[in-house]
């Protein structure tokens, strides 16, 4: 959708450090000043935009900084999970996103995307961006590219910190008690890695390698703390009539800091076809197979060695110059919370109709099946989520979004049936 909402869920519990216990008690203050002061800033800017053209909000030199502000305020009537005692609340969030690029040479590019918000529960504060630390977009990266002709290497670091109310299990430290709801889920994710890009014209190769790392926050949590290797190729091919083929392969060693989980060894491969079909209609359909080899060092009673099958069919359709579809049917299989996996089975509808050149109406909404593969409390559920959104283009720097989203999930376990609606309102400004 156009704002990008955040995600929030990540397999096998993406982790948070305890970098919150190092800021100062002040750092809530420090952070609304800088970003109310940028807010100030730009309505002033505003003033004064002539819709002649977007430019960089600072330049020095060959340094490009785009800055945008964010402001989300949402109504949640139940934003610990729970089937029996729900709680609500209102939360503000204050951002910044900002892009930096930096051209070094002709050929070799410095680049940076970061994106900070902060959390305010009105009503719960002690769930407010947890220990006073604001968290980390999920698409913030520091990236350096060097090409060579053909040849392109881009060495990059990701980051994300994220703390809220989760749907997650946890364990308590002290018994090893499955714990289905817990207050708030904190984790810092961080992924270093390296991949190049050989541009043949019609076949493009690629390849890479990254180490990945999940610090969770919360000490309930702490069995999440892992590390991953992963070494990965492919090949894309674009045929004259506009469709694409690539075969993708991959390796991943997984390792859990405690014993509660048990390490693995990976291995996926599997083709993606896309393109258009005539002149309404595109699709992308994508096979993939996972082997998972798990060793039986962990406690969390999972033998399974799970052997899943994943793909994904996506097909649009533009019913007419303002209004599209896309249906979308995918199965998944990621690391579990308590388990050695979870695979996922969903089912997904978008409408996007354009109403007016800056007025967007969005409809989604899908069904989703979860399963684990084992475990001390192995989880079945079923979800559904239904979404109508509105996006407003005010200006070329402006832009307003509202959206309503009911979700209604069934559980094995009672206790994490739950239903949920959320009223969101927000809005970006481009200084």
């Amino acid at each position: 959708m156009k704002h990008s909402r955040q995600v929030l869920a990540y397999y096998g519990g993406m982790g948070a450090g305890n970098w919150g216990k190092y800021l100062p008690k002040f750092g809530k203050n420090l952070v609304f000043l800088a970003i109310f002061g940028l807010a100030s800033m730009g309505v002033l800017h505003a003033q004064g935009d002539d819709g002649s053209g977007q430019q960089s909000t600072f330049q020095f030199g060959p340094l490009k900084i785009d800055v945008k502000g964010v402001f989300e305020a949402e109504y949640n009537d139940n934003i610990n999970y729970s089937n029996n005692d729900k709680q609500s609340d209102i939360i503000l969030r204050p951002g910044l996103i900002v892009a930096a690029n930096c051209p070094l040479t002709e050929l070799n590019t410095l680049s940076l995307q970061f994106g900070v918000s902060y959390e305010d529960y009105l009503i719960h504060s002690d769930l407010s961006s947890y220990t006073n630390f604001a968290e980390v977009s999920p698409d913030s990266k520091l990236a350096f590219s060097m090409r060579f002709n053909t040849f392109t290497v881009t060495i990059y670091d990701s980051f994300n910190y994220s703390v809220q109310p989760s749907d997650a299990f946890a364990v308590n430290p002290s018994t090893l008690a499955i714990i289905t709801h817990v207050k708030a889920f904190g984790r810092f994710s961080n992924q270093l890695g390296l991949t190049a890009n050989w541009d043949l014209g019609s076949v493009v190769l690629y390849g890479g390698v990254y180490r990945y790392d999940v610090f969770p926050q919360q000490s309930e949590f702490a069995f999440l703390r892992r590390w991953q290797y992963t070494a990965s190729v492919g090949a894309r091919y674009q045929f004259n009539n506009g469709i694409s083929l690539k075969l993708d392969g991959s390796y991943t060693w997984n390792f859990y800091q405690q014993n509660l989980e048990n390490n693995s060894t990976s291995w996926f491969l599997g083709p993606t076809l896309a393109g258009p079909l005539g002149k309404n209609w595109t699709f992308s359909a994508s096979l993939g197979l996972i082997d998972y080899h798990f060793d039986d060092n962990g406690t969390n009673g999972d033998t399974s060695q799970p052997i899943a099958y994943t793909g994904e069919l996506t097909v649009g359709y533009k019913s007419s110059k303002t209004v599209n579809h896309t249906l979308t049917v995918s199965q998944s299989s990621s690391f579990g919370y308590v388990s050695n996996a979870i695979t996922v089975d969903r089912a997904s509808y978008k409408c996007d109709w354009m109403i007016q050149p800056k007025l967007d109406l969005i409809l989604y909404a899908y069904v989703e099946r979860g399963r684990d593969s084992g475990g001390l409390d192995p989880e079945t559920y079923n979800k559904f989520v239904i979404s109508p959104e509105l996006d407003w283009d005010y200006t070329k720097r402006m832009s307003f979004y509202a959206y309503y989203e009911f979700t209604d999930k069934l559980s094995n376990f009672s206790d994490r049936n739950y239903i949920r609606d959320r009223i969101v309102v927000g809005a970006r400004y481009q200084f």
